[in-house]
Formats: C-alpha cells, structure tokens, sequence
C-alpha cells in the first residue's frame, strides 16, 4: 500500500516539502520559512506599532505646542500681514496727525493776527485817549469773537470709510465637516402615530422637511403650525 503524498511546495523555497498553509496571505511554507515569515510578520507589525507611537508623540507635541503645527506656515503668514497691516495703519496715523498739526498752526497763525491786530487798537487808542462807548463795545465784541475762534480752532474731524484701507484676510478649510454614521435604532421624538398631529412640541402638523446638524441637532419645518422646531 503506497503512503499518501501530504508534500507540496513551499512558496519561499520552491522545494516539495510538507508544507503549512498562512492564512493571512493564503500561501504554502513548510516549517522552517513558516517560522521565517511568521518573523517578517511580526517585525512589520514592530514598524506598525513604531509608527504609532511616532504618531502619537506628533499629536502630543502638537496639543503643548498649537503652533508647531504642519501649517506653521500659515502662522507666518498671518504673522507677516500683521506686521504689513501694522505699517499701513501706522502710516496713515502719522499721516492723519501731520494734516492735523498743520491745521492747527495754521488757524492759530490766523487768530494769532487778528489778536495783534486787535491790541495795535487798544494801544492806539489808550495812547490818543479818544474813546467812547462805541468803542470800547468794539474792543468787547472783538475779544469774544477771536476767544471763541481760539476755543473752536480745529475746524476739521475725522471720518471712517466703512471700505477698509488693508487687505482683509480669512481662514479657509478645505475639509468638509465629518458627520458620524447614524445609529439603525431609534426612537420617535415628534409626530408619528405615537403622539399624532397637533400643536405641542412632541407633535406637528403636515410636516415638509428635517435637518440633522453635527450636534445631532433636529429641525423640522412644521408648516401646519407656521413654524420650525
């Protein structure tokens, strides 16, 4: 009676050996290149794991450090517009205070002539001693007048464009908003037979819409009733 031929060959080998089948990758090794592809196995499962604990070391660097981040990057740029937009404004400040000292001078050079002006009078007429009420009404009136052109010198303010001067900037995210998958069970919150039509929080009337939100928030347009809950 002839022993039954249990050989077949070995992946790694190639030789007619008795042979164990891995699971995993559905091959043929006999027990030596078993065990060595057991081996490679498990230092690619070693690389894994390195893998993941390098991982989770960046995510941890990252929480203590929010800005050394991948998009570092970014952070230098909202840096660098900072600064440019810093300039820009401190430019225009100093540009503003420059047109407002000018201004200034320039209308207290006025009232400064009128009031020489004014006691070249006074001196005139306290030398000649030729004066009367009219006069010295004169005089009064004058006074009062170049007091409150003093008082009231700046006659220029300041108004603010409602079009902004910098360049505004903005963050934008390319990834869309992950929502989990929806349990298969549930329960009724609004409607249904279990509570019916009605005008109550747990009821509604000819609904026409709902919307489930990231927060797992509900909104139902509940139009029989003019409303949205």
């Amino acid at each position: 009676m002839a022993m039954a031929n249990n050989k077949a060959h070995c992946f790694t080998c190639n030789k007619e050996k008795i042979t164990f089948p891995c699971r995993g990758c559905l091959k043929e090794f006999c027990l030596i290149h078993l065990t060595q592809h057991q081996q490679l196995l498990n230092e690619e499962l070693n690389h894994i794991i390195n893998d993941y604990d390098q991982f989770k070391q960046r995510i941890n660097e990252q929480k203590q450090n929010p800005q050394n981040l991948q998009n570092c990057s970014l952070i230098k740029q909202i840096d660098q517009w900072e600064i440019e937009s810093i300039k820009i404004i401190q430019r225009k400040a100093q540009n503003c205070r420059e047109i407002v000292i000018k201004s200034s001078e320039t209308s207290i050079g006025h009232i400064e002539k009128k009031f020489k002006d004014l006691s070249e009078q006074i001196k005139e007429i306290h030398k000649e001693n030729e004066f009367n009420e009219m006069n010295l009404s004169y005089l009064k009136n004058q006074l009062i007048q170049i007091t409150q052109e003093l008082n009231n010198s700046s006659n220029i303010s300041i108004k603010e464009d409602s079009q902004p001067f910098i360049n505004e900037i903005s963050i934008i995210s390319s990834k869309k908003p992950s929502f989990n998958k929806c349990k298969q069970n549930a329960i009724t919150v609004a409607g249904g037979n279990g509570h019916g039509y009605g005008q109550e929080l747990n009821q509604l009337n000819w609904p026409q819409g709902m919307f489930i939100d990231e927060n797992k928030n509900i909104f139902i347009a509940d139009p029989g009733n003019h409303r949205i809950v």
